[in-house]
């Protein structure tokens, strides 16, 4: 299945691109996607996300515009979603 995966911030100068398309099987999770975009990435991503720790510390995760918490990265990604991945800004 395809979806588009957006970053934000930081995570955008990791990736060194905005947003991509990408084909997972049917049936991923976000956890999934994660593990996925780690091995594509590698370290420098997995600094900042790492499937094997509890996520959501200072991570924005969204799917389909809903924003997911830490505890909903099991969550099954529809074909054609859109997931957004990013640091807020912080600051005053």
């Amino acid at each position: 299945m395809r979806i588009k995966v957006s970053y934000l911030s930081i995570l955008r100068d990791v990736t060194h691109v905005s947003e991509e398309f990408l084909e997972l099987p049917q049936g991923s999770t976000v956890k999934d996607l994660v593990s996925i975009l780690v091995k594509k990435y590698g370290e420098g991503l997995k600094s900042f996300l790492d499937p094997g720790t509890e996520m959501g510390q200072g991570i924005l995760v969204t799917l389909n515009g809903e924003l997911l918490s830490s505890n909903e990265m099991e969550r099954i990604i529809p074909e054609g979603s859109e997931v957004l991945i990013g640091i807020p800004p912080f600051g005053g």
